[in-house]
């Protein structure tokens, strides 16, 4: 019995080390840091928070297979300087997915279970709304902002610290002459990703792992006693 339980546990073992490459991390929380600009003017400059993310990585390769990102509506944001005449805008929802062109440009160890990487184009979809404070001029609402297989993104993964970032993302540009501005607005992001739960699969594994190690120390207990 006792070498069944054994030969079960190196099955066990050997298929999770398999399911290994890749991986799918849920990463249950997070922030990003907005800052928008106009030229050399700051615009904006807030964090907001996000919920979580799907990440799949491959830690062989390794690489960044692929995430999806979908930020909830912020709460109102207060511009550091007016455009077009508002003071205050929200981000309604943003979406950051892979192009259709995406790949890994490069993917570097920087550490035990660190990666830095490049990876692009990215798609990202938001809608936003403005409005000032006067009332005037009269608000904005639902605008889309598509920003589709242009933006490239430096980021890094932690699979012992359990973290995940993405930098420099560009959200938008929205062109200044729709807004009566001679500059156009360059909204940009780092986003940031910390906690983890891993993939049911992997889960179930390790589970069923454990289960066959009490199996075999609750057998060995039992025999010491009758001993």
């Amino acid at each position: 019995m006792r070498r069944v339980l054994l030969c079960s546990l190196a099955f066990l073992l050997v298929a999770t080390s398999a399911s290994a490459s890749p991986i799918t991390f849920f990463f249950t929380s997070g922030s990003a840091q907005i800052t928008a600009t106009a030229g050399a003017t700051p615009i904006v400059d807030a964090t907001i928070t996000l919920g979580g993310i799907f990440v799949t990585f491959d830690p062989v390769l390794p690489e960044v297979v692929s995430f999806s990102i979908t930020a909830p509506q912020s709460a109102p944001i207060t511009m550091l300087n007016e455009y077009g005449g508002f003071n205050t805008f929200v981000i309604e929802s943003a979406t950051i997915d892979p192009g259709a062109t995406y790949s890994n440009l490069s993917v570097t160890p920087t550490g035990v279970n660190s990666w830095s990487f490049f990876v692009g184009p990215i798609d990202v979809a938001g809608v936003y709304s403005a409005s000032h404070t006067s009332g005037v001029p009269p608000p904005v609402t639902n605008v889309a902002a598509p920003f589709v297989g242009i933006s490239f993104l430096n980021g890094s993964i932690n699979t012992d610290l359990m973290t995940f970032e993405l930098l420099g993302v560009t959200l938008a540009q929205l062109s200044g002459a729709g807004f009566g501005e001679a500059n156009d607005l360059i909204v940009k992001a780092d986003l940031t990703w910390t906690g983890v739960v891993p993939e049911p699969g992997t889960a179930l594994l390790l589970s069923s792992g454990l289960v066959v190690l009490a199996a075999i120390r609750s057998r060995n207990s039992g025999r010491i006693r009758r001993g």
